[in-house]
């Protein structure tokens, strides 16, 4: 397939999108998108490519938005001025953390560490908060939207990791802990929630869980270390995703509907510059119109088998435990 070949398989609105099967043709055009840049290729990830690791997504098929149409995910501002808003944020994450920090990596995200390691990749943008990319392997990662394996000072900007904090949430909060042990242990699992939080009953008071001031200044409130609705990435962050996509030759996309504008405008910067855009994610994108090729099609069953069919670049490649 040329390079600068059109290929929209995807659904009009209003009618049902089509799955483009994963023939040897399809596995095919993705292989030669890689060989024909020669290691550098640069991806862009999104929610979709956590799901099979158990991490849910907001506007996947399966997505929260979908299934709990009534569900509205905390805004920056409200965590920033709210007391009310950070006592159920915490509280939810104090019960949903751990569960998130276990999850792990599944195919998709090992077969980009594999792309990367095989030299056919020059890095990675992903707008996910789960660290799974580089629990996979992947080494030039850039963490668009942020981590959850940190919080930070509003006040003063120190930073210390999750899990430190979660000691002290346990410390204040002793019978939160033995509500979570007690629902651990039961059968009715609470619903996760794709930012480390989980649902919890509607008629739970949160009045009485504490959180910790910041150690440092002793006045600043914690927030966690990632961008929120309604926040903005990091002017730094931002920079960096442009000056990555300036240096690669094109841009695969995958596992994103790229509704935020953060991913969005990567797609456009590359299409801008003339560079070949390949999307492959199950559902509508908002860079659809930007694609140089669109397939809709579940990752899973394009990117392993596309891994598997590529030789090493080069015999300086670094090793990688599959």
């Amino acid at each position: 397939m040329p390079p600068n070949a059109r290929v929209k398989i995807k659904g009009l609105y209003g009618l049902p999108k089509m799955r483009t099967p994963v023939t040897s043709i399809v596995l095919d055009t993705v292989a030669a998108f890689f060989k024909r840049h020669e290691g550098s290729a640069l991806a862009l990830t999104g929610a979709g490519v956590s799901v099979p690791s158990g991490i849910p997504d907001y506007r996947g098929t399966s997505g929260t938005y979908r299934i709990h149409g009534s569900y509205r995910p905390i805004l920056h501002h409200e965590l920033v001025s709210q007391h009310e808003s950070r006592q159920r944020y915490w509280a939810r994450s104090f019960f949903g953390i751990r569960p998130a920090f276990r999850a792990d990596p599944n195919a998709i995200h090992y077969s980009f560490a594999k792309l990367e390691a095989l030299g056919y990749l020059s890095g990675l943008i992903t707008q996910n908060v789960d660290g799974l990319h580089s629990k996979a392997g992947s080494r030039n990662v850039l963490e668009l939207h942020g981590t959850l394996k940190s919080v930070r000072c509003l006040n003063c900007g120190h930073e210390e990791s999750r899990d430190v904090f979660q000691q002290r949430l346990e410390r204040l909060n002793p019978e939160w802990v033995e509500f979570n042990n007690a629902l651990a242990s039961s059968d009715e699992k609470p619903v996760r929630r794709p930012d480390g939080d989980v649902d919890l009953p509607p008629n739970l008071s949160y009045e009485e869980f504490v959180y910790p001031t910041c150690e440092t200044c002793e006045v600043g409130h914690f927030m966690p270390t990632v961008v929120f609705f309604g926040g903005n990435v990091a002017d730094s962050v931002r920079m960096q995703s442009y000056e990555m996509v300036d240096a690669a030759n094109a841009l695969f996309v995958c596992g994103t509907s790229l509704a935020t504008f953060s991913a969005y405008r990567l797609v456009k910067r590359a299409r801008e510059q003339g560079k070949e855009v390949l999307i492959a994610n199950y559902g509508e994108t908002r860079g659809d119109n930007d694609a140089t090729v669109k397939f809709e099609a579940p990752a899973e069953e394009l990117l392993p088998p596309v891994v598997g069919s590529l030789e090493p670049r080069s015999s300086s490649i670094a090793s990688f435990v599959s």
